[in-house]
């Protein structure tokens, strides 16, 4: 595998995390705020200008998208006792219930609807495959991550 392999693999995999954890009728989010509600799933209580920093994007994008998330009822702003003129940015606790509960939503449903051409057995080698790249590569929960 290359590196231009692994980003259309990086790419089709984000693809099939959406839709496993969205509902149906439901839009699909923006990559930049997918990448600004995982950073606040991980970081609560955080700063606009901490997100900015870990996700990589613009705080006056990471402000505007964190803006409407919070007008649509995912996140919930409060003053930062330490700096007046800053927010802490939480998800609100029924989102993060939901999220919790779409995260633990088996993946060979969506394989499965997306890639008709592959057998239950593949689907299976599939999802085996990835849950070995995790266990790899991924941060345990134990170790933080």
């Amino acid at each position: 595998m290359d590196a231009g392999q692994l980003h259309r693999l990086a790419r089709h995999l984000r693809e099939l995390a959406v839709q496993a954890t969205s509902a149906s009728g439901e839009g699909l989010p923006s990559l930049s705020e997918l990448a600004v509600v995982e950073d606040v799933a991980h970081h609560p209580h955080t700063s606009i200008s901490e997100i900015a920093r870990r996700v990589k994007l613009a705080q006056s994008l990471v402000s505007k998208t964190v803006a409407h998330l919070r007008d649509e009822g995912i996140f919930i702003t409060t003053p930062d006792p330490s700096d007046g003129r800053r927010v802490q940015v939480s998800l609100a606790p029924e989102v993060r219930r939901d999220l919790q509960t779409r995260g633990a939503v088996p993946l060979e449903a969506t394989l499965k609807r997306t890639h008709p051409e592959l057998s239950a057995a593949q689907v299976g080698r599939v999802t085996d495959l990835l849950e070995e790249i995790a266990r790899l590569l991924l941060p345990s929960r134990k170790e933080g991550g």
